[in-house]
């Protein structure tokens, strides 16, 4: 009889398993249909949608898992949730130390400085969402350009990242570039309006015309003495700037909200953003990044990242730069 018992236990057991796994299966389901709709996403079929939901699986638990420790900062999903490693990878292409430019050191004050926010004034167009195409460093270098031109000259122009994904023969279009080789494509070059060149998210034929250019040029672009905090907030008195992370943790892909404080995301640089400003929370200063995934990705496209001394979390210390406008 003892065997029998053990053997109700044991199917009493299984069923249990079971039904947890169902519900469990089911809690992720219903998460997952939630997001379709939230993102307005349409698979193409059922192997389509098994794969995808077995992405956005792994995400909702790495999700759920950090949210429910301490932290300074909280993960979410966002467009990218069901996304592969291979596609995600493709979108940050950043290209590293492809161009030296010319350092000048910044005056850092020795009474310190006020944090500074650029998204408060007029210099700053809205955030941009690159979509699938590896086009981060003409977002980033089209942000500091349209942004050195208005503090320079009081207005702010919607300029073309395609221009510079067509036209910028040094860089790889959707295969990556940096914001330098950018910089110096716009000393030949005036700056299309992204009205007259509008953003396709994929490579094209360069379809540069000057007649219809802005007045937007660049003269020359300067780098910002790299690894030092003081440095980077002497340049954003006057203007924002280009930098390069490394952006392939979950822990990145995935931030929701809060000051990220990750010290474990890495200096392999991948991926090019802007620095736009600086604050503080508590005792703790971070930096205002701007990223180029939409307003839907972390808070309302930014995220704020701890001010640690040396490459920076993430190495958003390491190369930051910016143009010198006409």
């Amino acid at each position: 009889s003892s065997d029998v018992c053990s053997s109700d236990l044991m199917k009493t057991f299984a069923l249990a398993c079971l039904v947890a796994s169902a519900c469990a299966m089911s809690e992720i389901e219903s998460a997952f249909l939630g997001y379709i709709t939230e993102f307005g996403k349409s698979y193409s079929n059922m192997a389509e949608y098994e794969m995808r939901l077995t992405n956005f699986a792994q995400k909702h638990s790495v999700i759920r898992a950090h949210n429910a420790e301490e932290s300074a900062y909280k993960l979410g999903h966002n467009k990218m949730s069901d996304w592969t490693e291979e596609e995600y990878a493709s979108v940050l292409t950043y290209k590293p130390n492809m161009v030296n430019s010319t350092v000048v050191e910044s005056d850092v004050s020795p009474m310190g400085y006020s944090p500074v926010d650029w998204r408060s004034t007029s210099c700053l167009s809205p955030v941009q969402d690159q979509g699938q195409c590896g086009s981060c460093w003409a977002f980033s270098s089209v942000a500091s350009m349209e942004n050195k031109y208005c503090a320079q000259n009081g207005t702010l122009y919607k300029l073309s990242e395609q221009q510079l994904v067509d036209c910028v023969n040094l860089c790889f279009g959707c295969n990556g570039g940096n914001a330098a080789l950018a910089f110096r494509y716009w000393e030949s070059h005036n700056a299309m309006s992204e009205a007259s060149y509008a953003y396709t998210a994929k490579d094209g034929t360069c379809a540069y015309n000057a007649s219809s250019a802005t007045p937007v040029k660049a003269v020359s672009y300067t780098g910002v003495t790299a690894d030092s905090p003081d440095s980077m907030k002497a340049a954003l008195v006057n203007n924002i700037m280009s930098v390069a992370i490394q952006a392939n943790q979950l822990s990145f892909q995935l931030y929701s909200s809060g000051v990220f404080t990750n010290t474990n995301c890495g200096t392999q640089l991948d991926h090019a953003t802007n620095v736009v400003g600086w604050g503080t929370e508590g005792s703790m200063d971070y930096w205002i990044m701007r990223n180029s995934w939409g307003a839907s990705w972390g808070e309302s496209g930014y995220m704020r990242l701890e001010i640690v001394n040396g490459v920076g979390l993430c190495g958003i210390q390491m190369q930051p730069n910016f143009p010198v406008a006409n």
